[in-house]
């Protein structure tokens, strides 16, 4: 008598994994995103997703990882750059992956999926770091600190770009109508001015502030040993 074929879970039944089900879920607007418009792409029971994906927000975090994931590991850090440009360029691109998931990136979240070729731009700045002075733990502490800008940023960008613009900028203007007409005479020039706390400048000026900073940590050259004729 033959023995039965193993049981297998019900996504496994389906022949479906993360690959599958991100490509799947790639074709479809996040706005229109569910369980069930995966599976019926897949052709699947919507309950076979669930052996993989616990439900909607998974699969948006999924989808934001994704893109994050695949721009991330485009940036480029020339050969010839030193730790300040690198740095620097390692902060663009991590907003620049952000700010190309659209819609998806409030729900990116970083998770176990990253992989290699995404982590190598940090590596190499790192390295730069460290062929510059810097110890490996402030070396670490840069890239962490670049990191939240670039992510902090891209997000308030985000914001920024809703309809209504930013609910702060909003918010600080209310304020100011409220106000008495002689308070706040440098916030309401500022503000006047056209000064935007959102745009290119200011995510360059903040990563400036950083690697100024981190300048002024550097280790001092050694200086030179006197030589006999001196």
């Amino acid at each position: 008598m033959t023995a039965p074929a193993a049981r297998r879970g019900r996504g496994e039944r389906a022949g479906l994994d993360r690959a599958a089900i991100i490509d799947a879920a790639r074709e479809i607007d996040p706005a229109a995103l569910t369980m069930q418009s995966v599976a019926d792409r897949l052709g699947v029971d919507r309950k076979a997703l669930h052996h993989h994906v616990s439900g909607r927000d998974a699969l948006l975090e999924l989808l934001a990882e994704d893109v994050f994931l695949a721009h991330m590991s485009r940036t480029p850090i020339p050969a010839d750059a030193d730790w300040r440009d690198a740095c620097r360029r390692f902060a663009e691109g991590m907003r620049a992956a952000l700010l190309a998931s659209g819609a998806l990136a409030e729900h990116f979240r970083t998770s176990s999926q990253v992989t290699i070729a995404a982590v190598r731009p940090a590596e190499i700045v790192i390295e730069r770091l460290l062929s510059a002075g810097f110890d490996d733990e402030t070396a670490g502490r840069i890239i962490l600190l670049l990191t939240t800008i670039a992510t902090g940023f891209a997000r308030e960008q985000f914001a920024a770009a809703g309809a209504g613009g930013h609910p702060q900028v909003t918010h600080f203007r209310e304020m100011l109508s409220e106000a008495r007409v002689d308070e706040l005479g440098v916030l309401r020039r500022l503000d006047s001015s056209g000064f935007d706390a959102y745009g290119e400048a200011q995510f360059a000026f903040d990563v400036d502030a950083v690697v100024t900073a981190m300048s002024a940590r550097l280790p001092a050259a050694p200086s030179a040993a006197p030589s006999l004729a001196d």
